[in-house]
């Protein structure tokens, strides 16, 4: 048998194929209809509840939609949870979890959803800023009430919208993040060290530093970070450091200590580091009285240094040097005991001398002489660091001790000098001073 196909059979095959399809796309879209209807539905109780300020029961709606699977692309749907999540994180009460970062974290997946940003546009993003302000006042808050870690966690997550914020170069009514936060940052590193988590402190305080930002506020990072790579053993880094806060802070004394301590122990290296650096910079009183400090400890000491009367000189010229620069209590009371330390050794060497032999009295006349000469000298610093101290409204307790010490040396000299009402002056005083 023979057949003759046709087109029509195809054309038939062909138009039933289309009706079918037609059916199906004309059902999708109801189904699709009805959904989108029960969604905006449900978004429109979520908005009522927000509106009436009922934020528990918007979240058990907005949960509820979101829970399925089917809700995960409506863009708006994330828009609300983000919106409900952030009034909820100002509820002090509600603590079974983060609602800030569950509202950061919704508002990120709205922007995955609608790049276009069309509800966010409208606020202009205002609940972002929000969530800022809010992590970043209650960290103040923990911060002011010594709650350190809890202080931390706020500060950081405020850190973390910020930079999303700055990244999207949102602002609202003309404002807008800068790249760095200067308070933030301190603020974070602060509440970090105070939480015993050092590490993470660093990280927000290099940022500051790099940038070079100076002021009273900030003078006390430079110190800590360089103090941080010293005990790293991180030269490189140190080194950073120490260049930029020396750069900021010419006049703090820390950039000298931290190299005499790279010095290590040695006594010889110590020293020798000082007169590099008295050298360098000779018109730094605080460097010329500390070097004077570590230099009369040294030639003081239990055991006398083999060099003990060239140190002496040294020590002699140092303080001359610090006197000069600035004549201080302190200066003058450590001079003054360098050269009674001189009469005492006079006296000593006085009394090992037990010949009545010529030459041997001319001997002890010569160091009588010298040792009224060193008085003479002594007597001018002690006096120096008297008047200083009777000055003084107040006292701390090492300054009592030393203001007794130099009266009693003026006491000493004046007897020796066989001027009994002028030691009687500092004997009356020496009973005042309590």
């Amino acid at each position: 048998m023979n057949l003759h196909l046709t087109k029509r059979t195809i054309f038939n095959h062909n138009t039933l194929y289309k009706k079918t399809i037609m059916r199906k796309l004309i059902l999708f879209l109801f189904f699709l209809a009805s959904g989108t209807a029960m969604i905006a539905q449900n978004l429109d109780e979520v908005q009522e509840k927000i509106n009436k300020g009922k934020y528990g029961e918007a979240k058990e709606k907005i949960d509820k939609v979101l829970a399925d699977p089917k809700n995960q692309k409506s863009a708006n749907a994330w828009y609300y949870k983000s919106l409900v999540y952030s009034e909820l994180g100002k509820d002090s009460s509600r603590i079974d979890m983060d609602y800030r970062m569950e509202a950061f974290n919704a508002y990120k997946k709205y922007l995955e959803v609608d790049p276009k940003n069309v509800m966010g546009t409208l606020s202009q993003n205002a609940s972002l800023f929000g969530l800022y302000e809010g992590y970043y006042n209650r960290g103040i808050k923990y911060f002011n009430n010594k709650e350190y870690e809890k202080a931390y966690s706020d500060f950081k997550n405020a850190h973390i919208v910020k930079d999303f914020v700055y990244g999207k170069k949102y602002e609202i009514n003309g404002f807008k993040f800068a790249a760095i936060d200067t308070q933030l940052l301190n603020l974070t590193g602060s509440a970090a060290i105070l939480a015993k988590q050092e590490d993470a402190a660093v990280g927000y305080f290099q940022q500051l530093a790099d940038a070079k930002v100076k002021g009273d506020d900030f003078k006390e990072i430079y110190p800590i970070l360089v103090d941080y790579y010293h005990r790293k053993k991180n030269a490189e880094a140190k080194a950073k450091y120490i260049a930029i806060g020396r750069e900021l802070y010419p006049n703090n004394q820390y950039w000298n200590q931290i190299q005499i301590e790279d010095a290590g122990d040695d006594k010889g290296k110590r020293l020798a580091k000082f007169q590099e650096m008295v050298k360098a910079d000779p018109t730094n009183y605080d460097l010329a009285i500390d070097y004077g400090i570590e230099l009369f400890n040294y030639t003081y000491n239990t055991n006398k240094p083999t060099d003990y009367e060239a140190r002496q000189l040294e020590l002699h010229a140092a303080l001359s040097n610090a006197i000069k620069l600035n004549s201080t209590a302190p200066a003058n009371y450590i001079m003054a005991q360098h050269l009674y330390n001189q009469v005492y050794d006079l006296q000593q060497d006085y009394n090992a001398i037990k010949s009545t032999k010529p030459d041997d009295v001319k001997k002890k006349q010569a160091i009588n002489k010298n040792i009224d000469t060193k008085f003479d000298e002594l007597s001018v610093f002690s006096q120096a660091t008297y008047d200083t101290y009777s000055k003084m409204e107040t006292l701390k307790a090492n300054e009592k001790e030393n203001y007794k010490k130099v009266t009693l040396q003026l006491i000493e000299y004046y007897k020796l000098k066989k001027q009994p009402a002028k030691a009687k002056v500092y004997e009356d005083k020496l009973k005042t001073i309590k």
